[in-house]
């Protein structure tokens, strides 16, 4: 049996339209730096097929660092204490750094890991989703945006449940069933 067959699962966005949304977003990046180096900080595990498409269409020179932070985990839907790790080994002095991140939702990670990041002196801090779900109030927002979502809960291209269902072709609307996992 599947792990797949405990959900139901809706397409939201295709391979498609997240591959055309990096194209366009990698000629605004190679707009913005112009030829200079970028080091691209992952947030994993959730940016991980976001980030290896990127470093694939993007011509500029990068480093691919990557730090952890997790509030969900194995825990599922409910959101817990945010624990980042990875950040203290980071050499990011006078370097422009691009923070990558599968979604922006309440936005508090992408701000603690901002502010945590700005600490290390980069020449030049921003900050690219792949989602955003435009409920945060924070100041802190993302620089670069590639889907603008409702408040629902996804998974595919990174994005987990449990720990399941990263390696999705695609974003989907995930819906619990009665026997979903526990």
């Amino acid at each position: 049996m599947s792990i797949y067959s405990a959900l139901e699962l809706d397409l939201l966005i295709s391979m498609d339209e997240i591959q055309d949304k990096i194209a366009k977003v990698v000629v605004q990046l190679e707009t913005d730096y112009k030829g200079q180096e970028i080091v691209i900080v992952m947030i994993m595990k959730g940016a991980i097929c976001l980030v290896a498409d990127l470093i694939r269409a993007i011509s500029l020179p990068c480093v691919v660092e990557s730090i952890q932070a997790s509030s969900y985990g194995a825990h599922g839907k409910t959101r817990g204490n945010l624990q980042i790790k990875g950040i203290e080994s980071l050499d990011l002095f006078s370097k422009n750094v691009l923070l990558v991140d599968d979604i922006f939702d309440s936005g508090n990670t992408l701000f603690q890991v901002h502010q945590a990041l700005a600490e290390k002196k980069p020449k030049s801090l921003k900050s690219l989703v792949l989602l955003s779900k435009n409920v945060s109030d924070l100041e802190c927002q993302p620089d670069y945006i590639l889907f603008s979502i409702e408040n629902r809960f996804v998974v595919g291209y990174g994005l987990d449940y449990k720990e399941y269902y990263r390696g999705l072709k695609g974003i989907y609307l995930f819906k619990e069933t009665a026997s979903s996992l526990q």
